[in-house]
């Protein structure tokens, strides 16, 4: 069995390094096909728990020899969302650790891993891959006939670089702004990643560039380096025969709760089961994920912020129809929060997750906005 990865970003990187960790003792044989004059997404990374776990089994990761740029990441700080409280935090388990890390570093680190061949292509003809298996990770798609436009009040970031020291902190800070929300992802300040480490997300609908730059510099003490805009979407088909799609070519959503990298595990390990366990197509699975992943999202504009902007009218507007949510929802209202915490928490609950969210999730965000 060969699977290929075509595209070594965050999603093609951890493809190939996932398939050849769990396949080391089987008859598969990984190839990483990628353009070296390619850059790596610049901008900070945030994970979940899955991929430090991954890269110290894999490549050797720890804290102390940290090749990635890494920085820990113990949850999510917010500010300024809701009406009741101006900061609250979304914790992980006090056991675990996320991380947030430099992609150009991650990317160079499994490449060097040995684990797979890594071969130096400007491949464009994915039907030319010699493969059983084909997974398309060359970013965002140029063409979006084939994709669904998912709901999100954001289209536009301003990414600057942090003028203050982030050394101490170990979360992720969202804070809520006239004109949508900002990350803050804490880099050391010599990783490539520093220079990109603050976003300021907005709509061009409902501010223009100018304004949400003057907000930006009047809230923050940044030295501003780039505007981008984007599509939030997923692909109507992330199977299509032997090819797989992942990363930015699966689907991309705005960065609020880190769901991106997350995603993309939980889509490697449906396909594992797909190909080697003789799973169905789990592409309808995914889609669901993604479709939960967005209503989260959305349900955290819902509660509104401090600020009484067109923005936030506009990004409270979205309907989220999901019978399945607000049973979550429910529950975690009426339920006490360490009663609900999942086993791997230290409960004693079996909930099963909304995406990628327990009803803990749920329970600690109506406890900070309601």
């Amino acid at each position: 069995m060969k699977i290929a990865v075509v595209g070594a970003g965050n999603g093609g990187s951890f493809t190939a390094l996932f398939y050849a960790w769990y396949g080391r003792n089987l008859d598969i044989e990984v190839e990483l096909i990628y353009n070296p004059n390619t850059e790596p997404e610049r901008v900070g990374q945030a994970t979940l728990l899955d991929p430090p776990g991954l890269l110290w089994a894999a490549t050797g990761f720890n804290w102390y020899e940290n090749k990635i740029h890494a920085t820990f990441k113990s949850g999510i700080l917010y500010e300024g969302w809701g009406k009741k409280k101006n900061k609250f935090f979304h914790p992980f388990p006090a056991d675990k650790m996320a991380m947030h890390y430099c992609p150009w570093k991650m990317q160079k680190s499994i490449l060097e891993s040995g684990h797979f061949k890594v071969t130096e292509s400007e491949l464009l003809d994915i039907d030319s891959v010699d493969a059983d298996y084909v997974f398309d990770c060359r970013g965002k798609p140029k063409d979006y006939s084939n994709y669904k436009i998912l709901k999100n009040p954001t289209n536009s970031a301003i990414l600057a670089k942090p003028k203050w020291d982030l050394t101490q902190t170990h979360w992720s800070s969202h804070i809520a702004t006239p004109d949508g929300w900002t990350f803050v992802i804490p880099t050391h300040e010599d990783s490539p990643s520093h220079d990109y480490c603050v976003g300021y997300c907005y709509s061009d609908k409902c501010s223009t560039d100018i304004e949400a730059k003057y907000n930006f510099r009047n809230m923050f003490d940044v030295d501003i380096k780039k505007h981008v805009r984007y599509k939030n979407y997923v692909a109507n088909k992330p199977i299509d025969g032997r090819v797989i799609l992942n990363g930015n070519r699966l689907f991309f959503l705005e960065p609020l709760e880190s769901s991106s990298t997350q995603t993309y595990f939980e889509w490697i390990k449906m396909t594992w089961d797909y190909i080697f366990r003789n799973k169905k197509d789990p592409s309808e699975k995914i889609k669901k994920y993604i479709d939960q992943t967005q209503n989260f999202i959305l349900w955290h504009y819902k509660f509104g912020s401090k600020y009484n902007t067109d923005f936030w009218d506009h990004a409270k507007s979205f309907d989220i129809n999901d019978d399945s949510m607000d049973q979550y929802i429910n529950f975690a209202k009426k339920s006490n929060k360490y009663q609900i915490l999942p086993e791997t928490y230290g409960g004693g609950s079996k909930n099963t997750l909304y995406g990628q969210w327990p009803p803990y999730s749920f329970k600690t965000w109506i406890d900070g906005v309601e």
